[in-house]
């Protein structure tokens, strides 16, 4: 696919996320748009999640584009920015449908708008608790989006709010908190045990 099928019709970004899906290929096209990832309603949500992040940490951006989150976040931190696409120069490009998550010295982690696209999730998230203590993750689960057409809004799971924290847990992360952000989209605070 040369561009993101149809961005204004849902019965092309249906048929686009499912042709990707058989393939379990990231719509890199999608992504790589000028106007990709500066939506207001996404700079509000990084708003939100950065007050969970503490002065001087090192931060990873997991699905960074347009970068709102930098700007939010507190004083003195160190912003690394994580994208399938490059965004800047400082932008570690990693498609993690396709590969392995980086090896990064962070303190925490922001994952907002990300696992929606990934396929296995298990998998993300134990690369995640390896690498990093702590993480920020934002989800649409499914017991509060029934009825929404997930394929034509280009996510490629489904998963209730009780089956995530369950593959939080499996994955290592000790401490997994419910944070209510929407109606409709939850925010994940986990932290890994020890080990």
């Amino acid at each position: 696919m040369s561009d993101w099928a149809g961005d204004n019709d849902p019965e092309e970004r249906r048929r686009a996320t499912i042709a990707a899906a058989k393939q379990r290929a990231t719509l890199v096209d999608r992504w790589s748009r000028e106007d990709m990832g500066k939506l207001d309603s996404w700079a509000e949500r990084a708003r939100a999640a950065a007050v969970h992040a503490r002065p001087g940490m090192r931060v990873l951006d997991i699905g960074c584009g347009a970068m709102a989150l930098e700007g939010s976040l507190p004083e003195d931190c160190t912003y690394l920015p994580l994208d399938c696409v490059r965004r800047d120069e400082r932008t570690i490009v990693r498609d993690l449908n396709r590969e392995p998550f980086p090896e990064v010295a962070a303190d925490m982690a922001f994952a907002l708008g990300v696992l929606e696209y990934i396929y296995d999730v298990p998998r993300f998230l134990r690369g995640l608790r390896a690498a990093v203590p702590r993480a920020l993750l934002s989800y649409h689960p499914l017991d509060r989006n029934i009825g929404r057409d997930r394929w034509s809004l280009g996510w490629v799971n489904a998963l209730n709010s009780a089956e995530l924290s369950a593959l939080l847990r499996h994955a290592g992360f000790k401490g997994v908190r419910i944070v209510p952000y929407k109606p409709k989209l939850l925010f994940y605070l986990v932290e890994r045990g020890p080990g």
